[in-house]
């Protein structure tokens, strides 16, 4: 069972996948694969474009889907959509141009010629996270295809639906059913399976997960790709323009919750700009609305589970507990659904900390001087 974290609403249900539907289903990726790879390159592209039309013409639809997975707030859930079409049509118009054989030198020059041809790699594995289920979910599968390969997906059990809703676009817009197919199931059971089976593997998540999946891979020699977490600092110069850098500040720690790996999580501010520039952020940072609305009225949305939300209040009770100070926000609200968290900004955090080196993956971020 899917639920919305804005209020624990059912979304929907999907079958649960076992070990054994991985293999059933790259079996039968690797005999659409095999059709796919001889068609042209422009034969393929076509698809895309089509989808990339078709999924502006109906982004009303996966808007709402995607806030009501991931419970983001609506303008967040657009930059999904346009992340989407925008890699959409840049591949569909580019990818024969990287994709094009090209001439290198041979090891005799002027006697012999060398050519590089690329070639697909047959299944792609990909695990993608819950924060940006559209973009996250689709938009690593869209070069893969494009190459001529065949991909299996994996969402994250959060948010299997913006995945589901854009593979059934693509498949009205021309895909074969059988060359992208999911399977929905813990990382743990079906991870390890996925990687044994593929021939690359694409993973978006945290650190810890990473260096497991890097381990797994490196024992059957297969590729990997990892978009891991980190602690992203902001550096707020003494020449700064300081409405231009306040605005970047907002947007770079609270754009979904704060629930994105380039989210800000620190910021460096020149002393000679501090205490204005905390003084704007804590403005602009007030005037931010949260909500679970499915419209443009609300600036913030909510966490995405129970796990989260426990993650930044203790993150931030910590930094508090130990002589932090609270600029702004720094509770829970929930008046306003059970994973409300406000837009928090701290001061004086010192090692010792969990919130100094830890990735907090919320609405909160610290300034120093």
């Amino acid at each position: 069972m899917v639920r919305s974290p804005f209020d624990g609403a059912l979304v929907g249900t999907v079958p649960r996948s076992l070990p054994d539907d991985v293999v059933l289903a790259v079996a039968r990726l690797r005999v659409a694969q095999e059709e796919w790879t001889m068609r042209s390159f422009d034969d393929r592209a076509r698809i895309f474009l089509r989808f990339h039309d078709a999924l502006l013409d109906r982004q009303e639809e996966i808007l709402d889907l995607v806030q009501l997975e991931s419970g983001k707030a609506r303008k967040h859930a657009l930059e999904e959509v346009l992340d989407t079409a925008i890699v959409t049509r840049f591949y569909a118009v580019h990818a024969g141009d990287i994709l094009a054989p090209k001439a290198r030198k041979g090891a005799l020059p002027g006697l012999t010629q060398a050519f590089q041809y690329q070639h697909p790699k047959g299944v792609v594995g990909i695990i993608s996270p819950w924060n940006y289920p559209l973009s996250m979910g689709i938009t690593d599968a869209i070069p893969a295809l494009l190459a001529g390969n065949a991909v299996l997906s994996k969402p994250d059990l959060h948010t299997p639906f913006s995945l589901l809703w854009a593979l059934d676009l693509l498949v009205e817009c021309g895909l074969p059913e059988e060359l992208m197919l999911v399977v929905a199931g813990a990382g743990t059971e079906l991870g390890p399976h996925i990687i044994e089976a593929s021939d690359f593997v694409q993973f978006t998540g945290s650190t810890a997960t990473g260096r497991i999946i890097a381990r797994q891979a490196g024992d059957h020699l297969t590729g990997c790709s990892l978009e891991l977490g980190g602690k992203n600092p902001m550096l707020v110069l003494a020449d700064a323009d300081l409405e231009a850098a306040v605005a970047g500040a907002v947007r770079g720690a609270f754009s979904s919750a704060g629930q994105l790996c380039i989210s800000i999580e620190r910021l460096y501010v020149h002393e000679s700009l501090y205490d204005r520039f905390v003084a704007e952020f804590v403005r602009a940072t007030s005037r931010l609305k949260l909500g679970p609305a499915l419209d443009w009225s609300c600036d913030v949305g909510c966490l995405v589970s129970a796990q989260q939300l426990a993650t930044v209040t203790r993150h931030v009770d910590d930094a508090i507990a130990k002589g932090a100070r609270v600029e702004i926000g720094g509770k829970a609200r929930p008046d306003l659904g059970p994973l409300f968290f406000e837009p928090t900004i701290l001061s004086g955090v010192v090692p010792g900390m969990t919130l100094f080196l830890e990735e907090t993956f919320g609405p909160v971020v610290a300034v120093y001087p």
